[in-house]
Formats: C-alpha cells, structure tokens, sequence
C-alpha cells in the first residue's frame, strides 16, 4: 500500500480527519472518486498552477479580504444543492488589471463547491454527481478553436482540435457549477463569440451557477456580446472588484 500523504494534494484535506494519517493515500476511496484519471476533479480541468487551491489558502486572500470574507459566505450557500431554498447565484470577478488574484480565487470557489456537493451527497447516502464542475479557460478555448478554423489546416490536424473544443464547451455547458475564465474577449472573431455566448446562454437558461472571470466591468459587456446576453451574465451575478496591481511572478 502506498503510504505517501496526500494532505498536500488532496482537494478534500481540510474536511478529512485522516489527512496526514497513514491512511490517507492513494488507495483511499475518496482520493480515488476526486482525483483518479476519471475523478471529479480531474475532469474538472482545473490548470495545474490553481489545481488545489482554496477559499482558505489562496494567495490572493491576503489582499482582497473584504471580497474573501463575502465569497466564504457565498461558499456556505452550495449545500442548497440538497437542502433546497434560493438559487445558488453567480459571480463576477472584475479588475482591470491582470494578476490580482481573479483566476486563483475562481478556481478556490470550484473547489468549494466539488468538496460541498461530494461531502453533501456522501452525508446524506447519495451518489456525488459524476462531473460537479467545469473550468473553462475562454483564451485556451479560443487558441483551440483558432488552430481548426485557420485556412488550409490539414485534415489530421484540424479533427482533434476541433472534437476536443466542442467537448469542452458542451462539458462547461453540462456542468452543474463552471468557471468561465477571463470572458473578455474583445478579440475573438465571430464565430468563436457565438460559440461562447451559446454556453453562457445555456447556463443561465438553465439557472446553473457560473464564477465568471474579466477585465472588462460586468457593465462594460454589453461592448463585447450584445447587449441582451451582457444582461443575462448580470441576472442573479454579483460583481466583485478586485483591486490592486499585479502580483504575478511574486512567489
């Protein structure tokens, strides 16, 4: 058996009262349903850099501790998935500079809710749902549709950049709870927007909770989409600024 701690890369260490025990490793049925090559948080696709981060040890806290102290409460409102009660809301990270902690702190709130709705349906006998949330990095999802719609792009080339994008875009569709990350995207040609206005559309349609990340003010959208989904991203949204200058490159 192996017995390497998985405190350090375990999404749900904080929760366990094993973690950092001999019995926490990768043999444990949890670690095995979270983090194995078809775990939920595997699919989930978070970036490595953010894989594991959360509410409680993000970098970014520290400097955006009013905004912290309101998303840990926001946090609170996910077991509503069980219990009942109001629509979970969505949420809008904004600054206008990069770097000041929006990505880290969108990747803290997935990992909130994974750890909430496994915790949530494991309390109550229930099976955890297989795919609880999705990370979208809207610039990656671009590059990707970028590299199939380019003129004269061999056939070997083009099927699995495109097969891959559409998975991703109908997994952060499908998902219960999705990032949206950095949706500024004034850059983005026509088609790729109608493919990103598709997913968020849905999702609202769908009263499914989206953490949303930009550059742009939630009342500057109406300049990158029109106006109607601009409205639609603001309805149960609320906006949180984040101020302060870059911090990237700082470790």
């Amino acid at each position: 058996m192996t017995q390497q701690t998985n405190e350090a890369r375990c999404v749900l260490a904080a929760p366990c009262k094993l973690a950092g025990t001999p019995a926490c490793n990768d043999t444990c049925g949890h670690y095995i349903a979270i983090h194995s090559a078809s775990g939920r948080h595997t699919l989930a696709g978070l970036p490595k850099d953010y894989r594991l981060v959360t509410l409680a040890d993000s970098p970014a806290r520290a400097d955006q501790a009013d905004i912290y102290a309101r998303l840990t409460k926001y946090a609170s409102t996910f077991e509503r998935v069980y219990d009942g009660g109001d629509r979970i809301k969505s949420v809008y990270l904004y600054s206008e500079s990069p770097g000041t902690g929006k990505t880290t702190t969108a990747a803290a709130l997935l990992n909130a809710y994974l750890t909430a709705v496994y915790l949530g349906a494991k309390k109550r006998g229930l099976a955890p749902p297989r795919q609880p949330a999705y990370f979208l990095d809207v610039n990656e999802a671009q590059t990707t549709y970028n590299g199939f719609n380019r003129g004269r792009v061999p056939d070997e080339i083009a099927a699995p950049k495109a097969t891959e994008y559409y998975r991703q875009l109908e997994r952060a569709k499908q998902a219960d709870f999705a990032v949206l990350d950095d949706i500024g995207v004034r850059s983005a040609t026509e088609g790729f927007r109608s493919d990103l206005h598709d997913v968020i559309n849905h999702r609202v349609t769908n009263e499914r909770p989206t953490v949303y990340t930009s550059n742009i003010a939630m009342d500057g959208l109406a300049d990158v989409f029109d106006a109607r989904l601009a409205d639609r991203i603001g309805d149960m949204c609320v906006e949180f600024e984040f101020a302060g200058d870059s911090k990237r490159g700082r470790r």
